[in-house]
């Protein structure tokens, strides 16, 4: 048999020169196989999941309705799932048919289908300063280019905003992240937020919103998509059941403009076919049998409990040495040590001292942010949390000086 080559000497297209593998996946294997309280993962709590309604709900429709559940379905989805969800969305104000739903693996596969409908090699996306590192690396795979918008304690600012849609040419997408911004935990202020979807939909740039931490809200009242707040025929809204039933199922969705999301469809059709009859089925049921609400209310009990330890911990221990956002939701803050320190070198003492981090920098799609880490503050208990919090003062403390 002829010998295998190298990887490297493979033929590979030229986009996947910008395809890594992502900083913080390579961290959850190196916090995996420590013994360490890990502030590094986006993962929800094991301990929430409702595992015995999901198991009582999946013997039933395994029961009931095995041969459809078990079998290919629809590349748009479910429609009684896609009837559900456009009736949820309606309720946040946005103007969606079950035609103009489309269920996804996930709210990521969401964002790759977006990406890959509007954008070509050199296309510019507008997105924040920092922004997911998951959607930076899906635009990377496209081979875009990248203007960004800095983010204050409202988010993006709309000025800003609307002095980089000026112009001949403007970028090709607006992404944005309007609650509970991963990685910063921020909100975008209700009133910027009819200022952005208006210049965008002015601009008749297509705008990808990603809110896919809406119900885990702890402080103050649901604030309204931005793509409910102007008419713009390209804009596209996602979300996920992964942050509050469980991640494991699978199930996601976009919405918009029935037409787009057909393009989107097709898309889908030749990627992946349909996303799982099963995982789709359970996610209907939990929530046409009334499990949803309660769910969210207790994952939102516990994590605001957790997001109070961490921001007290973060006064008693680091308060003089580092400043941090302050979320209402979501799962995420920012540290932000003093300039000239960079955090990714601080890791590795980090996880010797027994906790673990992510370096901000990897959220800053055109460099900067090294002084930055962001902190999950849902998958440890209050007690880790003031345990983590301390070690990671000292690590920051030697750092400082």
């Amino acid at each position: 048999m002829p010998k295998s080559k190298h990887p490297e000497s493979c033929p590979l297209s030229r986009r996947m020169a910008r395809v890594a593998p992502s900083a913080i996946m390579e961290i959850l294997k190196a916090v995996a196989a420590a013994d360490v309280i890990s502030f590094a993962s986006g993962l929800p709590d094991p301990e929430l999941y409702p595992t015995r309604d999901l198991r009582a709900i999946t013997d039933e429709i395994l029961t009931t309705d095995g041969r459809a559940a078990l079998q290919y379905g629809p590349a748009e989805g479910v429609p009684a799932l896609r009837e559900w969800v456009a009736g949820r969305l309606r309720q946040r104000g946005l103007d969606v048919s079950p035609e103009g739903v489309l269920i996804t693996h996930g709210s990521q596969q969401a964002l790759d289908l977006a990406a890959r409908a509007f954008l070509d090699p050199g296309d510019r996306v507008l997105l924040e300063s920092p922004s997911y590192l998951a959607a930076i690396q899906t635009f990377d795979s496209y081979e875009a280019e990248y203007e960004t918008l800095p983010v204050d304690g409202d988010g993006l600012d709309p000025a800003d905003l609307r002095d980089r849609l000026r112009g001949a040419a403007p970028p090709k997408l607006l992404f944005i992240l309007p609650n509970f911004q991963n990685p910063t935990g921020v909100t975008l202020a209700a009133d910027r937020r009819q200022a952005v979807a208006a210049a965008a939909a002015a601009a008749g740039v297509p705008l990808l919103e990603d809110d896919a931490y809406h119900d885990l809200r702890y402080d103050g009242e649901p604030l309204p998509p931005v793509a409910a707040l102007a008419r713009n025929p390209w804009a596209i809204y996602t979300g996920t059941f992964s942050k509050t039933i469980v991640p494991g199922i699978r199930v996601g969705y976009a919405a918009g403009n029935p037409a787009v999301i057909a393009r989107l469809a097709q898309l889908k059709q030749i990627t992946d076919l349909h996303s799982s009859s099963l995982g789709q089925r359970i996610a209907l049921r939990f929530c046409q049998e009334g499990h949803l609400e309660p769910q969210i209310a207790r994952l939102c009990a516990a994590y605001r409990e957790r997001r109070d330890a961490m921001l007290s911990a973060l006064s008693t221990h680091v308060a003089g040495l580092a400043t941090w956002t302050r979320p209402r939701g979501g799962m995420f803050l920012l540290l932000t040590l003093p300039d000239g320190i960079d955090t990714a070198p601080l890791l590795p003492a980090a996880m010797k001292a027994g906790v673990a981090f992510v370096p901000g920098g990897t959220f800053f799609p055109r460099g900067g942010g090294d002084h930055t880490l962001r902190l999950n503050f849902v998958s440890a208990t209050p007690a880790q949390i003031e345990t983590g919090v301390r070690l990671l003062a000292g690590v920051i403390r030697k750092a400082v000086g």
